[in-house]
């Protein structure tokens, strides 16, 4: 029985959250498929701030339990992720949600470079979430 996909979680790096912005929604129109991106579908008025440099990223000021629990519920609320993960784009996130993402027992589909395309954590939550690694 194959399954229709029609709602995923986009993990990224936020530093490239501009780009990936674009990528989501042609690959929505193209689909038919709901990404929901964090950056952009969720309660995140945080991002206003650090676009509008009154808040740094990392800053204590950020309500950190909300971004989590908020991207968690979004997590859950998805069939599984994609997540993109680029060298030179660092992101602890993202590697944690693909984790609570294989912990919940729904796919993950990981968008990578190539080089990276055979890290074992990867290929481990790719392969045990029944998802895969394109690049």
């Amino acid at each position: 029985m194959t399954m229709t996909i029609k709602k995923l979680y986009l993990a990224h790096p936020l530093v490239i959250r501009h780009e990936i912005r674009e990528q989501e929604l042609a690959f929505e129109a193209r689909t038919g498929i709901e990404l929901v991106n964090p950056f952009y579908d969720t309660e995140r008025d945080d991002i206003k701030d650090i676009d509008a440099g009154t808040v740094q990223r990392f800053s204590g000021a950020l309500d950190y339990r909300a971004i989590v629990e908020n991207d968690l519920a979004a997590i859950d609320g998805s069939q599984g992720i994609v997540a993109v993960v680029r060298k030179g784009a660092i992101s602890i996130g993202t590697p944690m949600e693909m984790w609570h993402t294989l912990r919940t027992g729904k796919i993950i589909m990981a968008v990578c470079n190539d080089e990276l395309k055979g890290h074992p954590w990867l290929r481990y939550v790719a392969e045990a979430s029944g998802g895969f690694i394109v690049s």
